[in-house]
């Protein structure tokens, strides 16, 4: 007796087969289709391949792919990079700003000298990062055109630059003191009368509010345009740190306080960018 042939895994998927159709009531018989198993494997491989490819493609470029975790959309990243922008501008202009106050206080506090002062915020400023160009757009032109063009009627002027306000004068008296840069007296001295009030300029943020052991009470206030007002040797300080106040407020009252007062008085000085400027020029006491 003949012993039968084993049919290895090769032979079993070129072996073919035929898929038919039968009619029931016939049994007639229509042929569909014939194949080998490997022949379907393939087929079914490829087909699986088409379909994921296909997918794949109008997943990745359709709108399709931002409902999936991980995916964001084009404007949601526009705005994160504008929005990063932003900040880097404001963080170099908060760092700006806090050098600015951190030198006047040690102004104030006798630390460093004038000349020492332009010296600190140059090294500071060219310490900023450069930050990158932003382009403007037709609106934000057009904006700066007008800005400038009110400028132009801004009622003072200093140093070729112009303020955008009226300055309300601190108190109302005589000067036992004028504005002397060459001797270092950056302000005018006020003779008043202990407990008097004394009012802000202008508009502005208190920057530094607090008691020296030179100066006694000392109030700084940051207006617009870069200016900026203090007042020395007061009996008391109404206002804090971060307080906002009005033109013509009331912020201290006088007093003859700290080591180097020479009786009551209020200590006026009047700052521009970084500068001292005379009050008298600006201000009637």
């Amino acid at each position: 007796m003949p012993k039968k042939k084993k049919h290895t895994l090769l032979d079993k998927l070129y072996e073919r087969y035929h898929i038919v159709l039968v009619n029931e009531k016939t049994l007639e018989k229509k042929k569909l289709m014939s194949s080998s198993s490997l022949n379907i494997v393939l087929s079914s491989f490829i087909v699986f391949l088409f379909v994921l490819s296909a997918a794949f493609l109008l997943i990745y470029f359709t709108p399709l792919k931002e409902y999936f975790r991980g995916y964001t959309s084009v404007e949601l990243r526009q705005n994160a990079v504008e929005n990063s922008m932003k900040l880097d501008s404001l963080e170099s202009l908060y760092i700006l700003q806090g050098n600015y106050i951190n030198s006047l206080k040690d102004l104030l506090s006798g630390n460093i000298s004038y000349e020492e002062l332009d010296e600190n915020l140059s090294s500071k400023e060219n310490r900023v990062t450069d930050l990158e160009i932003v382009d403007t757009n037709q609106e934000d032109s057009l904006l700066r055109a007008l800005v400038e063009e009110e400028d132009k009627y801004n009622a003072f002027d200093i140093k070729g630059e112009r303020f955008t306000t009226v300055l309300f004068p601190p108190v109302k008296g005589g000067l036992s003191s004028a504005f002397d840069i060459n001797s270092k007296h950056y302000g005018v001295d006020i003779v008043m009368p202990e407990n008097s009030p004394v009012h802000s300029i202008s508009e502005g943020i208190v920057v530094f509010s607090e008691w020296t052991s030179a100066t006694g009470f000392v109030i700084i206030i940051e207006h617009l345009n870069g200016l900026t007002s203090i007042y020395k040797h007061n009996s008391s300080i109404v206002k804090s740190q971060g307080d906002t106040v009005g033109t013509g407020e009331i912020i201290a009252f006088t007093g003859n306080t700290g080591e180097l007062t020479t009786g009551p008085h209020l200590h006026f000085e009047l700052w521009y960018q970084g500068e001292p400027v005379d009050p008298q020029s600006y201000i009637e006491f």
